[in-house]
């Protein structure tokens, strides 16, 4: 009987891959803004102790290049290509975006063939998720040693990505030359304006230190957004401003 009704719960749902296929096409195919504007609020904690808190503006050029106010070096203006935790919105970004869209205009598409890989994409399930319903999708396989993805929330009306769970690096400043760790970051997603952007994101890790082990946890919340049309010529080409590798 339970195989029937599981059988029952997932006819009419596309298979997983192609859920993930049009999730990521839909991302490409949503328009950018060319430059995003917006608040941070910053919280590392180790074992419950507060270690970072700290507050931070960013102005965001579609390009990835950032202008980074933090809180932490008064203020300063930094620029970088690397935002804390990442970029606010969701790519595939530049050639990558390219290979999403659609290319019918130069040629017809005969046939879409898969790449046989160790990832193995898994329907979980329709979920209740801020109100929307969404496929919830999770992936098995991924290398131990690299950024990969671990599960997303799709949204089974427009495809929209409501969050995705991906492993990310953490870095430790007490020991730059270290090999950086890899944690799970939740990404959440939500409407600013015409732009689904990231509005909250959460890692942990349990670092070994000596004989002890350590609980890290990140925290980042990102609000006040805003999308101006456009900013000064120079504003990215600050000659005060602080370069970030």
């Amino acid at each position: 009987m339970f195989p029937l009704v599981a059988l029952v719960a997932t006819i009419g749902i596309p298979p997983c891959w192609d859920i993930f296929d049009a999730a990521l096409r839909h991302s490409a195919m949503s328009s950018h803004p060319a430059y995003v504007s917006y608040d941070e609020h910053i919280l590392v904690t180790q074992d419950d102790q507060r270690l970072v808190q700290t507050i931070a503006h960013v102005d965001y050029r579609d390009d990835g290049l950032a202008l980074v106010r933090d809180e932490r070096f008064n203020f300063e203006p930094i620029l970088t290509r690397h935002t804390e935790p990442g970029p606010p919105v969701l790519g595939p970004y530049g050639p990558n975006r390219d290979t999403w869209l659609p290319q019918a205009d130069v040629l017809p598409t005969i046939a879409s063939v898969r790449a046989q890989s160790n990832l193995s994409c898994q329907f979980g399930g329709v979920e209740t998720y801020k109100g929307h319903n969404a496929y919830h999708l999770f992936f098995t396989g991924a290398p131990t040693n690299r950024p990969s993805i671990k599960a997303m929330w799709v949204d089974t009306g427009s495809g929209a990505i409501w969050k995705v769970i991906v492993t990310g690096f953490v870095r430790f400043d007490d020991d730059p030359g270290a090999a950086k760790p890899l944690a799970d970051f939740e990404v959440e997603l939500g409407y600013a304006g015409p732009y689904l952007v990231v509005d909250h994101v959460v890692w942990s890790y349990r670092r070994h230190e000596y004989s002890q082990v350590s609980r890290y946890f990140g925290e980042y919340t990102l609000s006040d957004y805003s999308f101006p049309e456009i900013l000064p010529p120079t504003y990215f080409s600050n000659t005060t401003a602080i370069v970030s590798p």
